[in-house]
């Protein structure tokens, strides 16, 4: 039930379906038309506006760390699941825009600042498809130089609290050693919080930082983009389940 009820709410935490649901009324209640066009277009503006959606971003977004700052030398990097999909025709991985969480991982790896690489994620729709996003994880780390050994699989969790509780049993005692979680910085704050919920011992290493060194523009500032929309679905989603988290947990 809880997994449902939490992909209820990221179809709802999308500004376009608010934008959709508020054209079709203005269709159908004819005396408040004006007033809901008027809405529709203002919403649409400002969650479209790039500035207004990096500033938000980068307000709720884990402060980024340089490699360099990172002195403790770590037994496990856990990177959390949700960066990539997978081409069955071409049997090759895709990532997305949260691909920056695997890359990190293999870059610490490769500069010994972790030893062992946790990829925590299964299938995260609500009719599994047989896909498992840490199996295909395991073939495209190989092929980057990374040993087999070092690789650990997490492959049965479907949202953020279900990493944290599956990950946990996988480390059994080891969970007190202290681990690197690898997520996006949005991300980090709600999986900051189910890990602490579930006893690790954990330093955080925020990866896809929004860039704050933007020359302000015309463009920039008042002409719509769609990379915003897709912004705000992000935020407004780590807001809803941080929320419902926090509840629940």
């Amino acid at each position: 039930m809880f997994f449902i009820t939490s992909k209820l709410l990221a179809f709802l935490s999308k500004p376009i379906i608010w934008i959709f649901i508020l054209l079709v009324s203005s269709l159908i209640f004819k005396t408040k038309r004006r007033t809901l066009l008027i809405y529709s277009i203002s919403i649409f503006w400002v969650f479209s506006n790039g500035f207004l959606a990096d500033k938000a971003a980068k307000a709720w977004e884990t402060s980024p760390k340089s490699i360099s700052s990172l002195t403790h030398n770590y037994k496990y990097g856990i990177v959390l699941g949700g960066y990539s999909s997978y081409n069955k025709e071409i049997q090759h991985i895709n990532f997305n825009d949260s691909g920056d969480r695997l890359i990190s991982a293999i870059e610490l790896y490769k500069l010994g600042k972790i030893k062992k690489i946790i990829i925590s994620g299964g299938n995260g729709e609500l009719v599994n498809n047989g896909m498992k996003e840490s199996e295909w994880s395991k073939s495209f780390m190989i092929n980057m130089g990374i040993e087999s050994k070092d690789i650990i699989l997490e492959n049965s969790s479907r949202n953020t609290m279900e990493n944290a509780q599956n990950t946990a049993v996988l480390m059994g005692i080891d969970i007190n050693q202290k681990s690197l979680l690898i997520t996006s910085a949005c991300h980090m704050k709600r999986a900051n919080f189910c890990f602490n919920k579930n006893n690790f011992n954990i330093d955080c290493y925020p990866t896809d930082i929004t860039n704050s060194d933007i020359t302000l523009t015309v463009d920039y500032l008042f002409i719509p983009n769609i990379d915003a929309l897709v912004k705000w679905e992000d935020l407004i989603h780590e807001w809803i389940g941080y929320i419902v988290y926090k509840i629940k947990f």
